[in-house]
């Protein structure tokens, strides 16, 4: 059995599985690791931190707000640091762990509130890069699948995670690429549905990785980033996530 496979616990068929827990593990842990082995295998897997750039593009209501280019750097498990703008008037927001900062050109570093850290560190535990890194190593974690659906004319098999704080997550992945489509959160705190949905897959160093991606809220577009470059284990060291020293 692979080291991804997870305890699944299926809908409709729980009486069943004392009987044959080997049957009903099988296809949930075929898809993930499917998915997996199409975004990377082990390559993906040992990611340890992201550099990204690209532009976003706000929406408000459904309709473009803003737009703007950034730069993002992700160091696992739980350090972000976002730079919006260009460098005249460039906005920062720096999380690591439980603390947070915002950085503003000509104004200076504010810390974030209590809420703002609340809602990065959610946003973290349930983005597509932790759960497939680390939320499918615990054991709380379990997984099923879920009737397969059409999307865009393409097949796409399902499976749904729930994670040790019971948020559930749910993975649309192409039947012929094993790629995902889209991820769909409804953490256990909320009654609203985040969505993200992937497209135009780019190789970089050994990992799959969507250059579009659009994120939804209760199907009302919020966001969409469009990606320009990707790299992946490029040393970025831990005082990239701190607040600069106050003068």
């Amino acid at each position: 059995m692979s080291r991804r496979s997870l305890s699944v616990i299926p809908l409709c068929l729980c009486l069943l599985v004392a009987a044959n827990p080997a049957q009903t593990q099988t296809k949930a842990n075929q898809l993930i690791d499917q998915m997996i082995d199409a975004l990377g295998g082990q390559t993906f897997l040992d990611v340890k931190d992201i550099h990204t750039t690209g532009r976003f593009f706000a929406f408000t209501r459904g309709q473009l707000s803003g737009s703007d280019i950034f730069s993002d750097y992700i160091k696992f498990p739980d350090m972000e640091r976002v730079e919006f703008g260009p460098t005249t008037r460039r906005t920062t927001q720096i999380n690591r762990g439980k603390e947070g900062w915002k950085i503003v050109a000509k104004k200076g570093t504010e810390p974030q509130s209590a809420g703002e850290i609340e809602e990065f560190l959610k946003g973290v535990k349930t983005s597509m890069d932790y759960v497939l890194r680390f939320t499918l190593e615990e054991r709380q974690t379990t997984v099923q699948t879920l009737p397969s659906e059409m999307i865009d004319f393409k097949r796409v098999d399902i499976v749904e995670l729930r994670d040790p704080d019971k948020n559930r997550i749910r993975f649309y992945v192409d039947r012929d690429t094993h790629l995902p489509v889209k991820m769909q959160v409804r953490r256990t705190d909320e009654s609203k549905i985040h969505e993200e949905q992937y497209s135009n897959w780019h190789k970089f160093e050994g990992v799959m990785t969507p250059l579009y991606v659009s994120r939804l809220t209760d199907n009302v577009k919020t966001m969409e980033i469009h990606l320009e470059t990707a790299d992946y284990n490029s040393g970025l060291s831990d005082n990239l996530f701190a607040p600069p020293a106050s003068k």
